[in-house]
């Protein structure tokens, strides 16, 4: 074999080696992060104030707005509709979709706690305000939410779970995921 033959030879092997280390599959990256509403160990003291606004423009469609519409829901919650005339939340309007029926009971929510955000938004004020009608764990995880009338998540490693319609399985409350 020449030293031409050679030098192409070993050019081409580093190149193919190199080739081959550019190809290796990365490093495994760490898994996802929770991203729903969590609790701390313990009681449910501190739950909710730092969860994330929820609203027509933030998670409109997640299991996390469920959790929030199950609360519209045990405070029996008014909304308006386009006439003007109020109805009161129902279960079925547990559907996870944060439209103008769940904007306008949350405006409702918040003026009824008296609340200076009052924009139909669950920003911090509110989850703090909802926060402190809390009281669990029980056995079997549950979490109750003691408003006008008493509604049930589970807290599962520190995990909320809620029921869309207020009935069926629990799920997870993610802040991405619907159903």
């Amino acid at each position: 074999m020449s030293m031409h033959t050679r030098v192409v030879a070993m050019a081409a092997a580093v190149l193919l080696g190199a080739g081959s280390l550019a190809l290796a599959p990365a490093a495994s990256a760490a898994p996802p992060k929770y991203h729903g509403i969590d609790g701390d160990r313990g009681t449910v003291t501190d739950d909710w104030q730092d969860e994330e606004n929820l609203g027509v423009d933030d998670y409109a469609k997640s299991n996390a707005t469920a959790l929030w519409q199950t609360v519209l829901w045990a405070d029996r919650a008014e909304w308006q509709d386009e006439d003007g005339d109020s109805h009161t939340f129902e279960k079925s309007q547990i559907d996870g979709e944060f439209g103008p029926e769940t904007e306008s009971a949350t405006q409702w929510w918040q003026d009824n706690f008296g609340l200076s955000d009052n924009d139909g938004v669950v920003t911090e004020q509110t989850w703090r305000a909802a926060q402190v009608r809390l009281s669990g764990p029980a056995k079997g995880r549950t979490v109750t939410y003691n408003g006008a009338q008493k509604a049930s998540f589970k807290r599962i490693s520190d995990k909320y779970q809620v029921r869309l319609k207020g009935t069926g399985p629990f799920k997870n409350a993610y802040y991405d995921t619907l159903g």
